[in-house]
């Protein structure tokens, strides 16, 4: 005997989310439950879809649900801290709206956060372990050239010593000698640099201003850029753009995109990174003048393991939505095919522009 088929209009769903391991629920227009999947009711702290119904009113303001929702089919993504008898769920929600005449109401997605931080964590820190194999090889050419000076240098210098004389003139081995320390002290601050962005991921959320991250990449980045003979590019506004996140993980988010625009221009070109305030939001604006993304490309882009190189990770892009996303932002691109790509870094200020 076959089992019995679920005839509700939200059947379908079951076995949906337990293949994306998601808890679901469906929402009318008026916020009322209509729906919710096991797995919801389980990160809810209830036995079942009834036991949820039962206690929703008590639960919808704890979920930020009885106000401010979305009108449009773009996410709203929401964290909470939703207090159970025995613990506190920590939950990432996404809110979406249902347009469609049929269905006019809400869909909201949820998962437990600490086991998805875990995975963006471990994302972040192979991705960043990718692009430091990058940076580090543009910098370890960089320490080739004062190391040469000074094994030429040394060289000159002991020939000068030979001569014991009395009367020698030290003027040549004092010229070899400040040589020496001007590229000692060349040398120990590329390695400064280096030890400086090796520092593993902060899991700290703060207050920060945005402008430093961009100045910091866009220097981290200046010597690959002078070997790919791009002209990298850097404008940012005179006020302080503050806003609340991780440093080191929206860091890594933009260094992705922009070697991704790097890699774009091995013959060189020009690499812009601007940053703009149009209100609530701030925007890094990453150009770069190579080939463009194909079209038919434009949605694969962001998945992970997803490369058009043959050595890519296919991490970058992921990491990099999914950095801004947990930020309560969001990446977008414009292409233009033979002409470059523009990627757009969306992130929401902690204040309001004049606001003090």
């Amino acid at each position: 005997m076959s089992p019995a088929k679920d005839s509700s209009p939200f059947g379908r769903f079951g076995a949906l989310t337990r293949i994306m391991n998601v808890g679901l629920l469906v929402l009318d227009s008026t916020t009322a439950l209509e729906f919710a999947n096991p797995l919801a009711c389980d990160l809810l702290g209830c036995a079942n879809e009834e036991d949820l119904k039962g206690r929703w009113e008590t639960m919808k303001p704890l979920l930020g649900l009885d106000k401010d929702l979305p009108q449009t089919a773009k996410p709203r993504p929401l964290k909470v801290n939703l207090p159970l008898p025995d613990k506190i769920r920590f939950l990432r929600l996404e809110i979406y709206a249902l347009e469609e005449e049929s269905c006019t109401g809400y869909l909201v997605l949820m998962k437990d956060r600490q086991t998805v931080d875990v995975l963006e964590t471990d994302l972040l820190l192979a991705s960043q372990m990718r692009s430091q194999a990058h940076l580090y090889g543009a910098l370890a050419h960089d320490l080739r050239a004062p190391l040469n000076a000074m094994q030429i240098t040394l060289e000159l210098l002991a020939d000068t010593l030979i001569s014991e004389g009395a009367g020698t003139d030290t003027s040549d081995q004092q010229r070899y000698v400040a040589v020496l320390k001007e590229e000692v002290a060349r040398l120990n601050r590329t390695l400064c640099t280096m030890l400086d962005h090796s520092i593993p991921l902060s899991a700290a959320s703060q207050k920060f201003d945005l402008r430093a991250i961009v100045e910091e990449v866009a220097a981290l980045l200046n010597t690959q850029a002078m070997r790919h003979r791009v002209d990298l590019q850097l404008r940012l506004p005179n006020r302080e753009v503050k806003v609340i996140g991780h440093c080191d993980r929206l860091k890594q988010a933009l260094i992705n995109v922009a070697i991704n625009g790097l890699e774009a221009m091995p013959g060189g070109g020009r690499l812009r990174i601007d940053m703009v305030v149009p209100d609530s939001t701030v925007n890094i604006i990453v150009r770069d003048d190579g080939p463009g993304i194909a079209n038919e490309l434009l949605d694969e882009i962001y998945q992970i393991y997803f490369t058009t190189k043959k050595s890519g990770s296919g991490m970058g892009l992921y990491v990099a939505r999914l950095v801004l996303e947990s930020h309560g932002g969001d990446i977008q691109v414009v292409n233009q095919p033979g002409s470059g790509a523009c990627f757009t870094l969306t992130l929401p200020l902690a204040e309001k522009p004049g606001a003090r």
